[in-house]
């Protein structure tokens, strides 16, 4: 059983125990809502990550909580807020990809006597990458060479990015626009190198989209 597998049947048990405790308790009437507060994007970028996640302020004290995350492959981690207003979140970096819908699971009031209605957020998961541009100039010759580089799980740490398509942009110092210059297509060591000729000095970055497993990211800026 993977790290992340254990850790969700642990959690899965947890919500289980505490749906099944407040249900005994046949709660007489509805008010109120609760809303949890989880990210609405999340990035895998280490083979740990832990954060806490808290209840939104429309939740009155002492509120008993539960929410299910459920993705594609089924049901894969559980959030049980047990009275308590913060509870930690870890994720492991073999975690399933993509969206994450924290479905409602159970809620009462503090004396367990009136249920109340929860949101349903959305977390995107997808794996972080990292972008970088160097620029050198001769006369009017400048080369600019690009690097990509995005998490890869199986090896617990950044590998070149590849197979993905870049945009070096560059704009004039006073401005606040970006142009397009030149698509690059990082090789097999996550780089790309071209020379163009531009006698005046100009700002230079390169952007990385977001595709549908990892986040984009965009360079910081160079000037030549």
């Amino acid at each position: 059983m993977s790290r992340s597998t254990l850790r969700r049947a642990v959690a899965g048990i947890a919500a289980l125990t505490a749906t099944l405790a407040v249900s005994a308790a046949a709660p007489a009437s509805a008010a109120g809502t609760c809303s949890v507060n989880t990210p609405s994007r999340w990035t895998i970028s280490s083979p740990f990550k832990t954060t806490n996640i808290s209840l939104a302020s429309n939740c009155a004290p002492g509120t008993h909580a539960a929410w299910q995350a459920v993705t594609s492959k089924g049901p894969v981690d559980a959030l049980v807020f047990d009275g308590t207003r913060s509870e930690p979140f870890d994720m492991y970096d073999d975690a399933p990809l993509g969206r994450w819908t924290w479905r409602p699971g159970a809620c009462l009031s503090a004396d367990f006597s009136q249920q109340c209605t929860q949101n349903t957020p959305i977390m995107d998961v997808r794996l972080g990458s990292w972008s970088g541009l160097t620029a050198t100039r001769s006369g009017s010759k400048v080369t600019i060479t690009t690097s990509a580089a995005r998490y890869a799980p199986s090896a617990d740490k950044f590998v070149p990015w590849t197979g993905v398509r870049g945009t070096v942009q560059y704009k004039a110092p006073t401005a606040t626009t970006w142009t397009s210059l030149k698509y690059v297509y990082p090789a097999s060591n996550g780089r790309y190198t071209f020379s163009y000729t531009m006698s005046s000095t100009r700002d230079y970055r390169v952007v990385f989209p977001d595709t549908t497993l990892i986040w984009g990211h965009t360079s910081a800026t160079v000037r030549r």
